[in-house]
């Protein structure tokens, strides 16, 4: 099973259900998986004509737009891999991306209808600051439900710039072949594979009982949560509402139009989201929430205004987000820290010690260190180095200190210190 098969999937199951809502407030574009399904095929053959191949980088700089899913899935159909950058990344970050991806193509979104400022001086001085990287061509990217520019030659950057073809129907399914690094996220640029992106994207429906159900997440495509998040919707047949910026009031208008059942949302989100006179959002069943450790208070606040039941998720840098996921019906207590069970196929999770590696006792304090298919297998600028974190023994270091329980449940408890570890 490869991305483009599951949508594939999906769409042959159902081609009239909503698979994507892009949450304009004035335009809010309906994005079924048919449409979807003929975007993707188009962008597929668009990349290839701009000589994308298999290993190549493609470096994606959009906001959150169901845009976003195609370029993932037609860039992995390639054998190409997909770095997000976001569109809010500086010049200086930019650059680093040019020299340590070298990407054929940078997916630049057209802003210009929606008021905002434009994308084009980042990427021009970050080619300035890389002149040891070639310059890439660029996609336009117009926002959804509006205009494309007449002409994007304004954003040539030195290689040339185009606009995505509009979708036709008709397009037959490619022949998609191997199992390629299909993602790198920065600033590490721990890269994942494709088929470990789609196992994880069905073992998180799973966990959440994804069904016809509505997904938000409230981080940007560069957040590893975002694209697990948005691929588990995919996978679980569900539909994924992409908020292009995620304000607290622009997020509990989302959940108000479009039922939102499912929401994850930064740490930093969850005081302003709940706070005192919020109207409790009724139809929200999973509040996923990316961080430390909250107060109780502030999660039990949470859990009235909204509504429902609060989980802080485990993740960490190298891992496909969600790690590890806490049942509902898990005391408060322990759904406030970031643990729960692992998530992902053959996910093991076991506490060592940090200055040995001998492993711990159930309910002892140690090293996190997981294993299985939502570690991951490559550093894309350093493919023949290992991954830093992993062990002798195919176990990969977190960094994050924790326990585990004798029934397999994971409670992390902060960072191991630099002297534990030597």
């Amino acid at each position: 099973m490869n991305l483009l098969s599951l949508l594939a999937g999906q769409t042959k199951h159902d081609p009239h259900a909503i698979i994507a809502i892009d949450a304009d407030p004035d335009q809010p574009q309906h994005v079924s998986r048919a449409e979807l399904w003929r975007r993707t095929l188009q962008l597929r053959a668009d990349l290839a004509t701009a000589g994308v191949g298999r290993g190549d980088g493609v470096l994606v700089a959009l906001p959150a737009w169901s845009s976003v899913l195609e370029w993932h899935i037609a860039s992995a159909s390639l054998g190409a891999r997909v770095v997000p950058a976001g569109s809010a990344a500086t010049a200086a970050g930019l650059a680093d991306l040019l020299l340590r991806v070298r990407p054929k193509v940078v997916a630049l979104p057209h802003l210009a209808p929606l008021g905002r400022d434009d994308a084009r001086p980042a990427l021009r001085d970050a080619v300035s600051l890389a002149p040891g990287a070639a310059p890439p061509t660029v996609a336009v990217v117009t926002a959804p439900g509006r205009r494309p520019p007449v002409d994007p030659s304004p954003y040539d950057v030195g290689a040339g710039a185009w606009l995505p073809s509009a979708a036709t129907a008709g397009m037959p399914m490619p022949d998609v072949r191997g199992d390629e690094l299909a993602v790198a996220f920065p600033p590490s640029l721990a890269a994942h594979r494709e088929s470990a992106l789609t196992r994880h994207a069905e073992a998180v429906a799973a966990a959440l009982g994804l069904g016809d159900d509505v997904l938000l997440c409230s981080t940007g495509p560069d957040h590893p949560a975002w694209l697990g998040l948005a691929l588990a919707a995919v996978a679980g047949g569900g539909t994924c509402l992409l908020e292009p910026a995620p304000s607290p009031h622009a997020v509990l208008d989302d959940v108000s139009r479009f039922g939102v059942s499912h929401l994850a949302v930064p740490e930093r989100l969850v005081p302003p989201l709940t706070g005192p006179g919020r109207t409790p959002a009724t139809t929200v069943r999973w509040l996923g929430v990316l961080g430390d450790t909250l107060p109780e208070g502030t999660a039990r606040q949470a859990e009235q205004a909204l509504g429902t039941v609060l989980t802080t998720v485990y993740t960490a840098p190298g891992l496909l987000c969600p790690a590890a996921l806490w049942p509902t019906g898990a005391p408060l207590a322990d759904r406030v820290r970031p643990g729960g069970e692992p998530v992902g196929h053959g996910a093991e999770v076991r506490i060592v010690d940090p200055a040995t590696g001998i492993s711990r006792e159930h309910g002892e304090s140690g090293e996190i260190q997981l294993r299985g298919s939502m570690v991951a297998c490559s550093v894309l600028d350093a493919p023949g180095d290992p991954v830093p974190g992993r062990t002798s023994d195919g176990w990969f270091g977190t960094g994050d200190a924790g326990t585990l329980d004798s029934g397999g449940v994971l409670r992390r408890t902060g960072r191991v210190t630099a002297t534990t570890r030597d």
